[in-house]
C-alpha cells in the first residue's frame, strides 16, 4: 500500500515535509505529491531535502495554483530530477497538458493527477495513459472505469468552512476509512490534501477564530478528524488567548483520545505550548497538525502486523 499525501507548495507545508524527510518519517510507502505555488528558497531546500534523503517525491509538472508556473525563470531553481530513480515525473490533466511532463528516465515511474473526466475520456486510448503508472482521480467510479487497476484515489475528506468558527458546530467527523491496510476497492493506493484541503487561497484571511486539526486513528483502524476551535470569537484580536482556549481543548481532549499510535512527536510539540505562554503562530500550527498526520500514516504503514 502507497500514499500520496498532496502538498501545495505553501512556505509550513514544505517546512512540514523538510522536517519529516530529515527525521527519515517517510519511507517507501508514502510518496509526497508537491505542487508549487511560489518560486521560493523552502522549495528548493526542501526539493534538496528528499533528494538528500533518497525518498521517493514527485514535482508536479504544470501546477495550477497560484503563479509559480508564469515564470520560466527561477530565482531558486530546482535540482535536476531526470537522473533520480526514486522521483516520479508529475502533471495534472489540464489544458496546458503536455506529454512531455511525464517522461520517465533510469527506471522512474510517472503519476497523472486527473480529475476533469470529459480530458481524460479524450485520452483513454493515447500513449501517455497506457504508458503513465499510476492515475490520482477523485471518488468517481467514472473516472476509475477509465484507468482501471492504476487508479489512485485522491480525496479532501475535509469539510471546506468559510469561517473558521463554524468549524465549532461539527467537532468531529470521518475522514477515511483503514485504507493504510489496503488500497480502496480497485485502486492500488490513495492520497489526500490531509487538514489542509483542497480549496487553495492564494493568501491567509484574517479570521476571528482559531481551529486545531488533529487526524487520529480509532481502534476499528479509521481516521477521523476532531476540531478545536477557540471560544472567544466575537472580534479579531486576541489571537494569542484563541490559540490557548483551543490548545486547552485539545489537552483536555488528548488523554482519551491521542495515546498510543496517535501519541505523535508533532502532537508532545503541539501539546508542550500548554505549559509556556508563547503564542507560535498560524503557520507553525499548520506545520506541527501536518507532521502529525504523516508521523501517524507512517507508524500504521510500517507496523508489523
Amino acid at each position: 500500500m502507497t500514499y500520496y499525501p498532496y502538498f501545495r507548495g505553501r512556505m509550513y507545508d514544505l517546512l512540514a515535509l523538510k522536517t519529516l524527510a530529515e527525521q527519515q518519517q517517510l519511507g517507501p510507502k508514502i510518496i509526497p505529491i508537491i505542487e508549487p505555488v511560489r518560486d521560493s528558497k523552502e522549495l528548493q531546500q526542501t526539493v534538496q531535502c528528499l533528494i538528500d534523503q533518497q525518498q521517493p517525491f514527485s514535482v508536479v509538472a504544470n501546477p495550477q495554483v497560484s503563479v509559480y508556473g508564469l515564470n520560466h525563470t527561477k530565482l531558486y531553481p530546482l535540482p535536476a530530477l531526470n537522473e533520480l530513480p526514486f522521483y516520479h515525473p508529475s502533471a495534472i490533466l489540464a489544458a496546458d497538458f503536455s506529454s512531455d511532463f511525464l517522461t520517465t528516465t533510469h527506471g522512474q515511474t510517472s503519476l497523472l493527477v486527473a480529475t476533469n473526466y470529459p480530458l481524460l475520456k479524450a485520452y483513454q486510448h493515447t500513449t501517455m495513459l497506457k504508458r503513465v503508472s499510476g492515475v490520482l482521480i477523485p471518488d468517481e467510479a467514472r473516472l476509475q472505469q477509465l484507468v482501471g487497476d492504476r487508479a489512485i484515489l485522491l480525496t479532501d475528506p475535509l469539510t471546506f468552512r468559510a469561517h473558521v468558527a463554524d468549524y465549532a458546530e461539527l467537532t468531529d467527523e470521518f475522514f477515511t476509512a483503514a485504507n493504510w491496510v489496503t488500497p480502496p476497492f480497485g485502486t492500488q493506493g490513495y492520497g489526500d490534501y490531509s487538514v489542509v484541503g483542497s480549496v487553495y487561497f492564494d493568501k491567509g484571511m484574517p479570521s476571528r477564530a482559531i481551529a486545531l486539526h488533529l487526524i487520529y486513528v480509532t481502534a476499528s483502524g479509521q481516521l477521523r478528524l476532531h476540531h478545536f476551535v477557540s471560544d472567544s470569537n466575537d472580534q479579531m484580536r486576541g489571537q494569542k488567548q484563541k490559540f490557548f482556549e483551543a490548545l486547552q481543548k485539545l489537552v483536555d481532549w488528548a488523554p482519551a483520545h491521542l495515546t498510543g499510535l496517535n501519541a505523535t512527536p508533532a502532537l508532545a510539540e503541539l501539546l508542550a505550548y500548554q505549559t509556556g505562554t508563547k503564542f507560535p503562530g498560524l503557520g507553525i500550527i499548520k506545520k506541527l497538525a501536518l507532521m502529525h498526520h504523516i508521523q501517524l500514516i507512517h507508524r500504521l504503514l510500517t507496523r508489523p502486523n
